[in-house]
């Protein structure tokens, strides 16, 4: 290679200032660390760390570099011209020079070389910062500040891919390299629904008497031959109630048309009460006694009513007690028995009314809601261009006597389980849910709870595992209870959280290890304003690490209880006590717990998956089955001791971890042991812990190299020794996550570049994505304008003669289809996993340029000194 001459031009001038300015910039906007919360710091140190590492991997040397130094290195041999050129990036150099370094002889060796332009390249761009650059987990006192790394806080971390080269191999041919620079694939995302409880019953609720000015209360109702037999529609009626209690005035109009009431039977089939609902709500109740009259085939039944209650929507309500008001009540039926022994059988009520419109009232309440209303919001951020989107809501809840509504973006959705399509678009979604008691002392979600989204997208953007965003919850009148459970897919460092809170005196935080909750964290100081708390790692943490240690931490999710107003004893019943409920019952206030971005929790941890560019998120829903026993006194809630599933994994897939989102049932407080079983057949035991009285989730990622294995059939399965727990399988679903690599580097020698000599193909090939298998077309190559690929399909490659047919069978194999030269990957018994929009390949034929092997993987890590 010719020796080619350096002019430093105004454009590469202009270059140089642009960069130095914007890494000026960065630098001059971070300079006041110490008035920044710790999560934003480091997400700051991040970016600067990408903008550092991407000028370094896309910008050319002689941009960043003075021409004087330029020329100093190629007169000492630091940039030997044999090999590389000042226009090529710092990066591409250091990959260049790390392949040859063990083959060509030099003094000093090009890895030195290639560290000395690095670390002045370091220097220059990361002004105020320490670093630390890694080349393949290679590092050096030049790549490196100092040693203050391991004590170092808020350390910025970035990564980034080079194609590399292989060692000691100096080819003649050609070689290809190719990846997907845009395809589009399904995306499966299974939300699990975190367990948030509130107390249900203020025990003192707030009354004020009524002076009542004018009540009307009439109505004619008939039977619907589509209704059950005591059910009437209203045809006509009203229900007004003008009063007045302190200085508030009380006006209430309902126009009972076109509404229905129910009756209610004592023991003795006698109507003990009736309810009014509007628009599903009920509206009026009212108590009744009993008088009779049997003509024919119709019983007449006149009530008179001893009280009305009229309900306002957010639970409020107002009872009063009339003078001589009466309710009408006609029945059909039939006599059926023989001479004396005869008697009326009730078929249904055909009609019934209130005829007395002006009601004369004596006594009259207004009393405050002794029930909780909990609302618990949260934003589920879709793709902008997601598509085709199909949607499962399923929710339990905590109690029995409590009514749950859930609307999506605005629309009303069945609570319990509805497909939910229709209401989700790309961007952002919302999704409220509200909880009503009417009797129970503890409301909000049960375990089993979930949202299950697939949708086709070209981002391959994951959400991180470690960020939990916090809900949006508001609760009326009493405490509140959220369980968090965690999961990070790698070796945690640190967890921290910030929590916005209004309304509240207490904030307490738990570990759970199972069994019992461990306290980590109180604060009863807070005077019910709106504020801020940042707990920082060395709290939350280490006050974990008091009851467990980091490796466990590191196998599997764990809890933890965010408890505000409200605090655990296990010595009650129910061991969770409501403020404004079980204690100071006089905190009876509305609470909110400021949602994400206000608060979160962060877990500070290093990924077993290093996510680059070139990563495809993928991911499979899997429902469970039953597995183990089922004891007797579970028969009736199909519970079992166990719960397995199946899934496979691509042959290149890169393993990221498994999240199953799981309901129990148990009585009373049993003991015992849960394992946990993966693999093939599912025979390896690769976790074992106690019972877990607060399981809602179980989350692993690949821990020994027999779980999660790709290019075969794997099966997770959990059991529980005891008879006394179980889980409920119905309730729960699981969802696989790995990644697909659309990317291969620099392959086989080969004599011939591709078929034809063409400069690229028009290739027909075969996707599956969810089972829908398509057929299409891609371009890729090497042609330049006027040039015209090929059409070939991907059943005619041949990838033992060519490059570029050796490049796109590895791509294929990379995107999901088998290794297979019978059945090409590509073809219909053999589709990738995506649908490509994008392919790019390059071949080199230039006989001093090794071949590649891979890419290699630089991570820069800055941190303040």
């Amino acid at each position: 290679m010719k020796r080619q001459g350096f002019i430093f031009t105004l454009d590469a001038l202009l270059s140089f200032l642009l960069t130095l300015m914007i890494i000026a910039s960065i630098v001059s906007i971070t300079g006041s660390p110490s008035k920044v919360y710790s999560p934003t710091l480091q997400s700051r140190n991040k970016a600067i760390a990408q903008d550092i590492l991407e000028t370094m991997r896309t910008a050319g040397l002689n941009q960043l570099v003075d021409p004087a130094v330029i020329d100093s290195w190629i007169k000492d041999g630091t940039l030997d011209l044999t090999y590389v050129t000042p226009d090529m990036p710092p990066l591409d150099i250091a990959a260049t020079y790390w392949a040859i370094n063990d083959i060509v002889p030099s003094e000093p060796s090009y890895q030195e070389k290639a560290e000395t332009i690095l670390g002045y390249i370091l220097q220059a761009l990361s002004q105020g910062y320490k670093y630390q650059l890694i080349i393949d987990d290679y590092t050096s006192p030049f790549l490196t500040f100092d040693n203050s790394y391991q004590e170092a806080k808020d350390v910025g971390v970035a990564t980034t891919m080079v194609s590399g080269y292989v060692k000691n191999t100096l080819p003649r041919g050609y070689v290809a390299k190719a990846q997907l620079t845009k395809g589009s694939f399904v995306r499966r995302e299974l939300i699990g629904i975190q367990r948030v409880l509130a107390g249900g019953i203020n025990p003192n609720p707030k009354s004020y008497e009524i002076s009542p000015q004018q009540v009307t209360f009439y109505y004619q109702a008939t039977h619907p031959f589509d209704w059950s037999f005591d059910t009437n529609r209203i045809n006509s009626g009203q229900f007004k109630f003008i009063g007045r209690y302190n200085s508030s005035i009380i006006n209430i109009n309902e126009n009972l048309g076109a509404t229905s009431v129910d009756y209610d039977f004592y023991p003795d089939g006698s109507i003990g009460r009736l309810r009014i609902y509007s628009g599903g709500y009920l509206i009026i109740e009212a108590y009744t006694n009993l008088s009779r009259s049997l003509t024919g085939n119709q019983l007449t039944e006149e009530y008179q009513i001893m009280s009305i209650t009229y309900y306002y929507p957010n639970g409020n309500y107002i009872v009063m007690y009339p003078d001589e008001v009466y309710l009408t009540v006609v029945w059909t039926g039939h006599w059926e028995g023989h001479g004396k022994k005869t008697w009326f059988v009730k078929e249904y009520i055909s009609s019934s009314k209130v005829s007395q419109e002006a009601l004369t009232v004596s006594e009259a309440e207004y009393y405050i809601s002794p029930y909780n209303t909990l609302q618990i919001g949260f934003n589920v951020a879709l793709p902008p261009d997601a598509s085709g989107i199909d949607g499962q809501w399923h929710a339990a809840q905590r109690s029995t006597y409590e009514t749950m509504m859930v609307t999506i973006n605005g629309n009303p959705s069945n609570p319990y389980n509805q497909n939910v399509s229709s209401f989700f678009h790309g961007g952002t979604n919302k999704v409220t849910a509200v909880f009503r008691s009417y009797g129970d002392d503890e409301i909000g979600f049960g375990s089993g709870s979930w949202l299950y989204l697939t949708y086709t997208t070209t981002s391959p953007s994951v959400q991180d595992p470690g960020l939990l965003k916090l809900y949006d919850v508001n609760s009326s009148c009493t405490g509140i209870y959220y369980l968090n459970s965690i999961f990070a897919p790698g070796e945690i460092r640190g967890i921290e959280a910030t929590l916005t809170v209004e309304g509240i005196h207490e904030v307490r935080i738990y570990y759970s290890d199972g069994t019992t909750l461990k306290p980590v964290y109180i604060n009863t100081t807070l005077d019910g304003n709106k504020t801020t708390l940042v707990i920082p790692s060395e709290t939350l943490l280490n006050g974990i690490l008091q009851y467990t240690t980091l490796d466990d931490l590191n196998k599997k999710n764990f809890n933890l209880i965010i408890l505000l107003d409200a605090y655990y004893d296990p010595d009650e019943d129910r061991v969770i006590r409501y403020a404004g409920q079980d204690y100071n019952t006089s905190w009876s206030n509305h609470r909110r717990l400021y949602g994400y971005p206000n608060s979160f929790i962060r877990v500070q941890y290093d990924s077993d998956v290093k996510i680059n560019r070139f990563y495809i998120p993928q991911e499979e829903l899997r429902i469970l089955e039953p597995t183990g026993d089922q004891p007797d006194w579970a028969q009736d809630a199909d519970t079992y001791t166990g719960m397995q599933f199946s899934y496979y994994l691509p042959e290149k897939a890169i393993p990221w971890y498994v999240d199953v989102w799981s309901a129990i049932h148990f009585v009373p407080y049993p003991t015992g042991t849960t394992k946990l079983y993966e693999g093939q057949n599912a025979e390896n035991n690769f976790l074992t812990f106690p019972l877990d009285l607060y399981l809602i989730r179980v989350a692993y990622r690949r821990l020994t190299a027999n779980i999660m294995v790709p290019g075969q059939e794997n099966t997770f399965k959990i059991i529980s020794d005891s008879s006394y727990y179980t889980f409920r399988y119905n309730d729960s679903r699981a969802l696989v996550r790995y990644f697909l690599y659309g990317y291969v580097p620099y392959g086989n020698i080969f004599p011939k570049y591709s078929q034809e000599g063409a400069c690229g193909y028009r290739l027909s090939y075969w996707y599956n994505l969810s089972g829908q298998l398509g057929q299409d077309t891609v371009t890729i190559g090497n042609c330049k304008p006027g040039e015209t690929p090929i059409e070939i399909k991907a059943s005619s490659l041949n990838p033992e003669e060519y490059a570029l047919d050796d490049a796109i069978f590895r791509l294929f194999i990379q995107l999901g289809a088998r290794e297979d030269y019978t059945e090409l990957p590509g073809t219909q018994n053999n589709p990738i996993l995506i649908r490509l929009q994008g392919l790019s390949a390059k071949s080199i034929g230039i006989k001093n340029v090794p071949k590649s092997l891979g890419p290699i993987e630089v991570t820069l890590r800055i941190w303040r000194g």
